[in-house]
């Protein structure tokens, strides 16, 4: 029979916490102890033996802790350097209050009452390990906004956002179409057909102050984006570093015909003629009618000019 062995981490942990339980419940039965701390009562046997061998400098039986458990029940004597739990490290107090802080900014509003409670838990932890600076863990961005996103993108639905942006300094309100969530660097950011601009976009995530479901579907001439991807293949001409980044694609790619997908005919079509003579579209071939159209239009202009 093969012999299950604890991990030694683990095992050296439940060691320190076994002296401090047997202080206080002497006599406890062998297979309740096991089951107390979940092992096996042979695992705790085991355990059990290892404590003898422990005590202070000296290691003489006067030294060593005393352990009697041959009857099927438990006690423990001169063990009074390790009576005591053992206590949490700078460290482990650390990452313990960024958890709570991380649950707590998860709650909900039925589960606010639990917020005193974990304001009260951090306290005592900081004072505990000395944390001399109070700690934040909550993300940057709404959970409410996050939560709204997440949903948006599984159900396939639209949103109406008031976004903040930094470049004009403004908050404007746009109802969008969530496609995905990107993690770039440090930032959150979501990429959404909007409507208001009537094309493919990326919003910092942090910088949505509201976010509210919508079956409203904005009406007028602007632009369409549908749950399926439109699939595209554009040949690379002359590629330059926009043209690469607009198209997520490599320098090493030229004169290949590479087949993309979009959410949004007008992104293609606009990122297409925004990239001039570096890209041609090869299909598919409406939409390579209405660059064509569109791009006539244009010289047409400036022959009347």
């Amino acid at each position: 029979m093969v012999k299950s062995i604890s991990a030694p981490l683990a095992r050296t942990a439940r060691l320190l916490d076994l002296v401090p339980f047997l202080n206080t419940h002497q006599g406890i039965s062998l297979k309740e102890l096991a089951q107390r701390f979940d092992v096996s009562p042979a695992q705790m046997s085991s355990d059990l033996t290892t404590l003898w061998m422990c005590g202070l400098p000296g290691y003489t039986p006067l030294e060593l802790m005393d352990l009697e458990f041959e009857s099927g029940y438990v006690t423990i004597r001169n063990a009074p350097t390790l009576a005591k739990p053992r206590s949490i490290s700078f460290d482990e107090g650390v990452a313990l209050i960024l958890g709570l802080d991380l649950l707590a900014s998860s709650l909900t509003n039925e589960k606010q009452n639990l917020a005193s409670l974990i304001e009260d838990l951090k306290t005592k932890i900081s004072k505990k390990i000395g944390l001399p600076v109070s700690l934040n863990a909550q993300p940057k961005s709404s959970p409410q906004v996050t939560s709204a996103l997440n949903e948006s993108i599984s159900k396939n639905t639209y949103l109406a956002i008031k976004y903040h942006s930094l470049y004009r300094d403004e908050v404007s309100e746009r109802t969008i179409q969530p496609m995905e969530i990107l993690q770039e660097n440090e930032n959150q950011y979501v990429r959404a057909f909007c409507f208001s601009a009537g094309a493919m976009r990326d919003f910092r995530v942090d910088r949505i102050i509201e976010a509210t479901q919508t079956s409203v579907r904005p009406g007028g001439n602007e632009a369409t984006v549908t749950s399926q991807s439109i699939d595209f293949t554009i040949s690379l001409k002359r590629p330059s570093r926009d043209v690469v980044e607009r198209f997520d694609v490599k320098y090493s790619d030229i004169s290949k015909n590479l087949r993309l997908q979009s959410f949004s005919q007008q992104w293609i079509e606009r990122s297409v003629m925004a990239s001039g003579d570096g890209v041609e579209l090869a299909s598919p071939l409406n939409i390579r009618a209405d660059i064509a159209s569109k791009a006539q239009l244009i010289l047409d202009r400036y022959k009347a000019v």
